[in-house]
């Protein structure tokens, strides 16, 4: 279903569509205009995803040259280990879920497209095997964004790991009342993510960079702190209806739980937070350590 109706950015008034749709039995109006705005999973088939992060990127806002600035606030790893290793055993083709374009096929801003292909050949333009695929995904894909690929995680260069590379699987989460306090993650990659089952041991050096890169993005483009605001509104009607609280980082460093319906924040050891899928049952083992 579709409507048109005005939304506002700062002053500005935008004529958009309204589409309306299903998450997890919730239905939520978005504006359309604002897909490109939108961090979501698009699910199409049976497994395959466009997974992309709101823009950071508005013609004539940031230059291909801007990325080398980005990237090297935000290169420290989440883990003192290698958290591939850690879900790609339970992936039928033993590799990690974030890596693995059958799960989910990340994008790249226009500009950091054309910075990435300037730098390394670790990157290209992603197609499917099958043309109709191919044209559903793009269809699905933000204006001013790609599809890509990258060679395998195999041939990882880490200083050119795209944005979505960096931050997945969280994301900056926003109040009702626009403050950024830190983050969350993305719930669609629970039972997949072993990140997601140890958030404990997210290094402080990872959630400090991560802050102040998504600090320096808001600075820039200022509409981004609107976008993601918009996201994190979904998910509190999302976890309001699960009956769920929303796990959050703070930006002050410690960890808590966010009552959805009214945004109370609760503060929680965060080794007490939930862990999901077969990383559950792993924790429930005599020595999961050694899985």
């Amino acid at each position: 279903m579709y409507k048109n109706q005005s939304v506002y950015f700062g002053k500005k008034r935008v004529i958009c569509f309204y589409s309306k749709y299903q998450n997890n039995g919730v239905v939520i109006e978005r504006p359309s205009r604002l897909i490109a705005f939108i961090t979501e999973c698009f699910n199409i088939g049976k497994n395959l995803s466009v997974l992309w992060y709101p823009f950071i990127l508005v013609k004539n806002q940031f230059s291909r040259d801007d990325f080398k600035t980005v990237y090297s606030k935000f290169n420290s790893p989440i883990f003192s280990l290698d958290c591939g290793r850690k879900c790609s055993p339970h992936n039928d083709w033993g590799i990690p879920f974030c890596c693995d374009i059958s799960h989910a096929v990340p994008t790249a801003y226009s500009a950091e497209w054309e910075y990435l292909r300037s730098e390394t050949n670790l990157w290209h333009l992603w197609e499917s095997e099958r043309s109709v695929e191919t044209t559903s995904l793009q269809a699905e894909t933000p204006d001013g964004q790609v599809l890509i690929a990258c060679l395998g995680h195999h041939y990882c260069q880490r200083e050119f790991r795209s944005i979505t590379c960096r931050a997945f699987p969280f994301f900056p989460y926003i109040t009702s009342a626009g403050e950024f306090i830190g983050l969350s993650y993305y719930w669609e990659y629970e039972e997949r993510c072993w990140v997601i089952s140890q958030l404990q041991q997210v290094t402080d050096q990872y959630r400090g960079q991560f802050i102040t890169v998504y600090e320096y993005i808001f600075e820039h483009m200022p509409q981004e702190l609107e976008n993601f605001r918009f996201h994190s509104q979904m998910m509190r009607k999302i976890f309001k209806n699960k009956r769920r609280a929303i796990p959050l980082l703070h930006r002050n460093g410690k960890a808590y739980k966010i009552t959805p319906n009214n945004e109370r924040l609760r503060r929680k050891d965060i080794t007490t937070f939930p862990k999901f899928g077969p990383y559950a049952i792993i924790d429930l083992l005599p020595f999961p350590e050694e899985v």
